[in-house]
């Protein structure tokens, strides 16, 4: 169903972490931007859709504090509102905003623990949701929403959603529906409206949500335990559970026009799964899996909502694996 193409070469290798991939595609420019977090660092590379003319950049965290420890980033995201494209970092000390291709930062928020017993704080989880609004995840159990305008950079916090008992660890958006998972595995639907309302909760079974996405009223996640659990978005009931993984997954991601559903483990698989609705029942056919020899695989996602093609980052890896569907 796919095979391999050529690579992208990065100029760092992937750090392991969740959902450490993101990619933006310009169609109206022909260009493709794929970046990886490394570090304090975050690499990207742009080209045109036959990967030729590669361009490379780095954004680094720019946080005043003086120990290197609180600049390591934990997750880099495009984030696709209506009226503009930002890329959103959360790191160890706080959450920095720039525009997509990293030439000048536009909003920097601050994180910090009232007891310092609780140790260090960090952001981590990132979701454009409806027309205005990025949600970043907190190791408080908080979800921050942030109401960004259309241009300029008066970004302002509009409320913190609360609910969760666990670190933040993975959120989703589909325009205004939201998911957000936390460390226990627990799963939250909120609905944004005037204000962000709760829509359900499903509870977890101790293993981390780590990654999350929608699909034709459905929310699924990736789990630590390496299943790929399915619920109904509006009720919080179960629909579907797949033993998908030998281990830990790191990134789940949908196709939704092709109803195509990519995710990768540390156990070195990708696996392309057909998800499809008749009524009430829901089916989960694995169409695709192949392994990335010695590659703890980190980050996944579809190139293009058609399904076409995906691409993948590794653990110490310096190039983006990238695949195509067989013509």
């Amino acid at each position: 169903m796919f095979q391999k193409s050529k690579p992208i070469h990065m100029k760092g290798t992937a750090s392991l972490l969740y959902n450490n991939l993101t990619v933006l595609n310009s169609p109206e420019k022909n260009m493709t931007t794929y970046a990886v977090v490394h570090k304090s660092v975050v690499c990207m590379a742009s080209c045109a859709s036959d990967t030729s003319n590669v361009s490379h950049k780095q954004v680094a965290c720019k946080d005043p504090s003086p120990t290197p420890q609180s600049t390591m980033i934990l997750q880099a995201k495009f984030c696709q509102l209506p009226s503009r494209t930002l890329l959103v970092l959360c790191y160890q000390r706080g959450i920095q905003v720039y525009e997509p291709d990293g030439s000048a930062l536009v909003f920097w928020h601050a994180l910090v623990h009232i007891d310092p017993s609780v140790g260090m704080s960090f952001a981590r989880g990132i979701a454009a949701v409806h027309d205005s609004y990025i949600a970043i995840g907190t190791s408080t159990a908080q979800v921050l929403i942030f109401n960004v305008p259309a241009r300029g950079t008066n970004v302002t916090l509009s409320e913190s959603l609360t609910g969760h008992s666990y670190p933040i660890s993975a959120l989703a958006g589909d325009g205004a529906i939201m998911a957000s998972a936390d460390d226990s595995g627990c799963i939250m639907v909120w609905q944004a409206r005037q204000n962000f309302t709760r829509v359900c909760r499903i509870n977890g079974g101790g293993v981390t949500c780590s990654s999350v996405c929608f699909f034709d009223g459905l929310v699924i996640g990736g789990f630590g335990s390496g299943h790929i659990r399915v619920f109904d978005a509006m009720r919080g009931t179960l629909v579907s559970e797949i033993c998908a993984h030998a281990k830990w997954i790191h990134a789940i991601d949908i196709a939704p026009t092709a109803g195509l559903l990519l995710s990768t483990s540390e156990d070195t698989f990708v696996r392309v799964w057909s998800v499809s609705k008749d009524g009430d029942v829901t089916q989960i056919q694995l169409m695709f899996s192949e392994s990335v020899s010695d590659t703890q695989l980190s980050g996944a996602q579809f190139t293009n909502k058609s399904g076409r093609s995906f691409a993948l980052s590794g653990y110490d890896l310096n190039e983006v694996v990238c695949y195509n569907q067989k013509v």
